[in-house]
């Protein structure tokens, strides 16, 4: 009987220490009952602790009863530009700047998305184009605001043209079935971000009406307002390009449509966006005059011609518009967080 008792107790609790076990070398735990980083469970405390449960092989989870204050970006700087202050972030990465001649590259490789990645002896990844490598960078952000159309998501707006592409090959300044909106959603998207990254981006609705083709406080100021080629059907989009009304938004800190560098009144426009190194070897254009960018779309159709569309040009003006193929032309992405 004392026999039966005491191995009774023994497997009580050896089932007891089972229970609590944790799994070493998976990063963050989760509680009991939790399942991902932003959902709690019960017994744990925060994303580095672990709860009742085991990891999962989750990043970060969180237990009942404490918080996970982990974001998916890294906040790198915190800049004033043109009388505004932002938030610097990092999020995503993607090729920018030529490969160091220092750097040899090795026979490793991965495929990420679209691109094929070479590893460097430097111990960093490597984009080829035209027999030349670029470093496979953090993509810098610049968060505009913290609250989009009244949704409460951050706002991120890229610091640099990333690539370039042509609006719409068929002539076509339609953005709902674009060529470069199929690009940001499909190719880009799952290039330039890991699955728990895509997950973390919001699909946004995106307002392509008329008067998001007007700068911002004058929808009416081209063509008395009216826009053949806008619709008032919103797209629904992870990433996207900003509208003229967003890229003159005073909100986000943008100067006005007709203020840019060189006229007098803004002599250093927020609009500007320098090509990176990736870019500017696929082609896309840097005026090559100090303090001057190059060109990027926008989203918005011109008014009144159906293979035009609205983008800046490189002094940071946003009154320039352009034939939808050009392929020059780079590309600054916009997105939501969740």
């Amino acid at each position: 009987m004392k026999k039966t008792i005491i191995g009774l107790f023994a497997a009580l609790f050896f089932v007891s220490i089972a229970g609590c076990k944790i799994n070493v070398g998976r990063s963050g735990g989760s509680g009991g009952g939790g399942s991902s980083s932003t959902e709690s469970g019960g017994g744990g405390s925060s994303g580095t602790e672990s709860g009742g449960g085991s990891t999962g092989g989750q990043q970060g989870g969180s237990g009942g009863g404490g918080s996970n204050t982990s974001t998916p970006y890294t906040k790198v700087d915190t800049q004033t530009i043109g009388g505004t202050t932002y938030d610097i972030v990092t999020f995503g990465t993607f090729p920018q700047s030529e490969k160091a001649s220092t750097v040899s590259i090795t026979s490793e490789s991965k495929t990420v998305g679209s691109f094929t990645y070479y590893k460097g002896d430097d111990n960093e990844w490597y984009a080829e184009l035209n027999s030349q490598y670029y470093k496979v960078e953090p993509i810098k952000w610049r968060v505009l605001t913290t609250d989009y159309n009244g949704s409460g998501k951050k706002l991120l707006f890229a610091e640099n043209i990333l690539i370039n592409k042509a609006y719409h090959a068929s002539l076509n300044n339609n953005y709902e079935n674009s060529s470069i909106r199929a690009y940001l959603t499909g190719d880009f998207l799952t290039t330039a971000f890991t699955q728990a990254e895509q997950d973390a981006i919001a699909a946004t609705t995106v307002v392509n009406n008329a008067a998001s083709t007007n700068p911002d406080g004058n929808d009416k100021l081209w063509n008395n307002g009216d826009n053949q080629y806008a619709s008032d059907t919103p797209t629904s989009d992870k990433i996207f390009l900003l509208s003229e009304q967003e890229a003159t938004k005073s909100d986000y800190g943008f100067a006005a449509y007709n203020e840019y560098k060189g006229d007098g009144t803004h002599n250093d426009s927020t609009r500007i966006r320098m090509t990176t190194d990736f870019a500017k070897a696929n082609g896309a254009y840097q005026e090559t005059t100090e303090g001057y960018g190059g060109y990027w779309w926008l989203r918005s159709p011109h008014c009144d011609v159906c293979d035009v569309a609205r983008r800046v040009y490189q002094d940071g003006d946003a009154i320039s518009n352009y034939p939808v193929n050009d392929d020059s032309t780079g590309v600054v992405p916009a997105l939501c967080l969740k």
